[in-house]
């Protein structure tokens, strides 16, 4: 009788923790400093009328029953918009997501008609947990997903997922443990970590074996399991992908985009790729051609739902 009710606890509690992954726990009304706005002006002066009809929010939700920071940019209008959810690169404080990467990144997002939410992962800015660049922490992500049931002008039928570097490397991590996402969008996404670690030795001191669980002993599985490559054919074929890179990125080099280009291709998966030349890791040379990019193809399959392309050989 004991062994049974021990059992029942275990599976309510089991139960209980996946119901409430994504729940927002905490919510407070964002708003944007003088000094960010000037900056947001600066950068990109289009972006100011927009930033009046958007609004944000910073919020707590439930990650693996774990508290974790996150970010809300939407529309103020009534109705209902397709969602994104935007993966931050870099790890630890680096990359994280500040008030001008809010305002203008998630803004912009947001601008075109879209509920836009982002994680800090786990083990940042507050979050609990530990952060492990690709482990665990890409639950932060999926985790977003029931979130968004939260958003009252949120259409979670329609839902669309965008990162950057390591954000990138988030993106295709999602896109192989669910088929939910109706397009994504990568920009200099890590795909190879084994060529990043040629290309940037110190990543094995201070990335991989900082934030990796026992990486040392686990070195090549866990290093695979962070890149694309070796696992191009299990990303969700139904999400079309938007691969954009710069050939001058020396943070990411642009080899890795053009290899997992080359196995999604033999997979068949509906891939875009863009190579901007002389482009940095940003893309800033050509970042208003970034964007436009990245709205249009948002648009074509995750607010039109446009149907997927044929990607057998085909004709005259």
């Amino acid at each position: 009788m004991k062994y049974k009710s021990t059992l029942v606890l275990i599976v309510l509690t089991i139960f209980f923790t996946h119901a409430q992954n994504g729940k927002i726990i905490e919510k407070e009304r964002l708003i944007l400093s003088d000094a960010t706005i000037a900056k947001i002006h600066k950068a990109d002066s289009t972006m100011i009328p927009a930033l009046k009809n958007i609004e944000f929010f910073r919020i707590t939700y439930l990650s693996d029953s774990l508290k974790v920071k996150g970010f809300i940019a939407k529309p103020i209008q009534k109705g209902n918009f397709p969602c994104i959810i935007s993966n931050r690169g870099g790890t630890g404080e680096f990359g994280e997501w500040n008030e001008i990467g809010i305002g203008f990144f998630l803004g912009k997002l947001a601008s075109w008609g879209y509920v836009v939410v982002a994680s800090q992962y786990r083990g940042n800015s507050g979050s609990e947990g530990k952060e492990e660049v690709g482990g665990k922490d890409v639950n932060d992500v999926l985790n977003l997903i029931p979130t968004l049931n939260e958003i009252d002008n949120a259409d979670t039928s329609r839902i669309g997922i965008e990162g950057a570097s390591r954000g990138g490397m988030m993106t295709y991590l999602s896109l192989k443990k669910t088929c939910q996402f109706k397009a994504a969008v990568v920009l200099a996404g890590a795909a190879n970590a084994f060529k990043a670690l040629e290309n940037r030795p110190e990543f094995e001191e201070h990335v991989y074996a900082k934030y990796i669980p026992n990486y040392y002993q686990n070195k090549e599985k866990e290093l695979k399991a962070r890149s694309a490559v070796f696992w191009a054919d299990k990303m969700c074929k139904t999400t079309p992908i938007l691969i954009m890179h710069g050939s001058s990125d020396w943070r990411v080099q642009a080899s890795e985009s053009l290899e997992l280009v080359n196995e999604l291709y033999k997979s068949k998966h509906p891939v875009r790729f863009i190579l901007f030349e002389g482009a940095d890791h940003g893309i800033r040379e050509y970042r208003n051609e970034f964007f436009s990019q990245t709205k249009k193809f948002f648009d074509y399959y995750l607010k039109d739902l446009n149907s997927l392309p044929n990607m057998e050989l085909h004709g005259r």
